[in-house]
């Protein structure tokens, strides 16, 4: 395994001094976000119909032709409804979120062929790209035309004795993106980019749905009152303490898959000019005996 490790970081320190300095892009992307939770459809339908606008921009550092670091914000839009649902019990449940997402991530990508931006013998490359990201999300619904913020609420008896051991949820959050994509040149140093990246969250109230009903009683007398029994329970059925509201076993996720494009900064300094990267072609990359 360490032979393995070190042969790796072997090959993409020889290509980077093969290739030169690397350069940087700036970029941006729109297309459509979803999410996959407790109030996630079971029919792909709805699923379709509940994707929202999600855009970004991004920088790219382009070490050499396998090997980029990428740094970016983005906006999303995530919602659910269990009235689009096909189960009954889900439908009688009742409940439906929405959330705004303002994230910020960075990304190691790794194309499965060799690209630079400035070399035109590269016309695409798919890519895998897996990182860390921080996000801010507000879960909220509406109660007769009216948007109310969930998380303030506690509608699962949070910080109250019924769940002394469970705080209102932090709504900034760590998640970790992955997925992939392809890069196509549009023109020297222009590119042209569609990919989908998951994220795998920390949480498990994206959608304000976790554990279990916590009770009229308890939401009177120390949580937030009448507005939070309303929103706890929306089902006009009788639940008691306890009974399961969702599913806590796997934490949410949400996705974006947008089309975008960049433009490199190529060729500005002696460094990272087209010429010596076409130069540095010609060299072989040689793994290192043990």
């Amino acid at each position: 395994m360490n032979k393995c490790v070190l042969t790796l970081i072997s090959f993409f320190l020889t290509l980077s001094i093969s290739y030169g300095q690397g350069y940087t892009e700036i970029g941006g992307h729109i297309g459509l976000s979803n999410y996959s939770g407790d109030l996630s459809p079971s029919n792909v339908g709805p699923v379709i119909a509940q994707s929202h606008f999600s855009g970004g921009l991004f920088a790219r550092y382009t070490m050499n032709p396998f090997v980029a670091l990428r740094g970016g914000f983005n906006y999303a839009t995530v919602s659910g409804k269990d009235a689009l649902n096909q189960s009954p019990s889900l439908v009688r449940r009742n409940l439906s979120f929405s959330s705004n997402i303002f994230e910020g991530n960075a990304l190691l990508e790794i194309n499965i062929l060799p690209y630079l931006s400035n070399i035109s013998e590269y016309h695409f490359a798919p890519y895998v790209a897996a990182g860390i990201g921080v996000f801010r999300f507000d879960p909220t619904t509406e109660l007769d035309g009216v948007k109310v913020r969930l998380q303030p609420l506690g509608t699962e008896g949070q910080g109250t004795s019924f769940a002394p051991n469970n705080p209102k949820y932090n709504l900034v959050q760590v998640n970790i993106p992955f997925g992939g994509g392809v890069r196509v040149k549009l023109a020297e140093g222009i590119t042209a980019h569609a990919e989908l990246i998951f994220r795998w969250t920390f949480t498990d109230y994206l959608d304000d749905v976790s554990t279990v009903y916590p009770g009229d009683e308890i939401l009177l007398s120390e949580g937030a009152g009448e507005l939070a029994v309303l929103l706890s329970n929306r089902s006009g059925e009788s639940v008691e303490p306890g009974q399961i509201r969702g599913g806590a076993t796997v934490n949410d996720y949400y996705a974006t898959g947008v089309v975008g494009i960049s433009y490199a900064f190529v060729g500005i300094s002696k460094n990272n000019g087209a010429k010596q990267f076409r130069g540095g072609r010609k060299g072989r990359v040689k793994c290192p005996k043990f």
